[in-house]
């Protein structure tokens, strides 16, 4: 295997799988936190639908959102 950054110590390369493996789940958690808040304020008009967008390229997920448009199928 060839691979840019390698970890020989394998209890040492296990351990720091298992932390980017915790951050990516408290990672997930957070983005379903912010997507039901502003889901919730774009339900009762407290965001339009651009302050919407314009929070979802904020944190990179309106390919998620659009994908017909980052593709540029449009």
């Amino acid at each position: 295997m060839n691979h840019r950054l390698m970890v020989s110590d394998p209890a040492i390369r296990k351990q720091l799988q298992l932390a980017g493996l915790r951050f990516m789940c408290s990672r997930a958690q957070w983005l379903a936190s912010e997507a039901r808040i502003i889901g919730l304020q774009l339900k009762n008009n407290k965001l339009s639908s651009w302050e919407v967008d314009q929070k979802l390229e904020e944190m990179g997920a309106l390919d998620l959102v659009y994908p017909e448009l980052m593709r540029g199928d449009a």
